[in-house]
């Protein structure tokens, strides 16, 4: 399980939930992006599984990760860009997410509107990853997310920074499984 690389906690979700639609706000230098997808095709043929990745991207790390993308034969977008303004435009035409894990900027501001836009692609079996739950302003975006909506776990995994899982809660108040 080592090359789940330092996300495993969300490899392992990808893998066992047999998600194929994953959105990622913060791609950084793309090897998430490509473990997750590997993961994903494990399950699925290539062409049925779908990436979308958020990043300011320079232009070097933009094509690096288009390269890492298309060696796993999966459909993928790209949006370049601060999510502030690329994510409110995109969300309305991106489809459903099986799995979505926010990365990005750590302020309330940046991480409000990640949760806000990621969670209009949420169905009933979403599973929404925030990474790093310490940072001030990611930790007051999650305290502040209704439980009477959205089921909220805080994990600890090994050698990772503390990361939120939340997932819709049913009408009857319980979680979807």
């Amino acid at each position: 399980m080592s090359w789940y690389g330092s996300h495993s906690f969300l490899n392992a979700y990808i893998r066992e939930n047999h998600c194929k639609k994953i959105m990622e706000i913060g791609v950084y230098n793309g090897e998430n992006a490509k473990t997750m997808v590997e993961v994903a095709v494990r399950n699925s043929t290539a062409d049925e599984v779908e990436y979308y990745g958020f990043d300011f991207f320079s232009g070097r790390e933009y094509q690096e990760l288009k390269q890492k993308l298309e060696s796993t034969g999966c459909k993928f977008q790209l949006f370049k860009g601060d999510t502030l303004d690329t994510l409110p435009e995109s969300v309305r035409k991106l489809p459903m997410m099986d799995v979505i894990f926010i990365d990005g900027g750590k302020s309330y501001r940046e991480a409000r509107s990640d949760w806000e836009n990621a969670r209009t692609l949420m169905h009933e079996r979403t599973a929404l990853f925030v990474h790093n739950y310490e940072f001030a302003g990611v930790k007051r975006m999650v305290d502040k997310i209704p439980r009477e909506e959205y089921e909220v776990k805080i994990i600890r995994p090994p050698l990772d920074c503390r990361t939120a899982l939340i997932r819709q809660a049913s009408k009857t108040g319980k979680v979807q499984v």
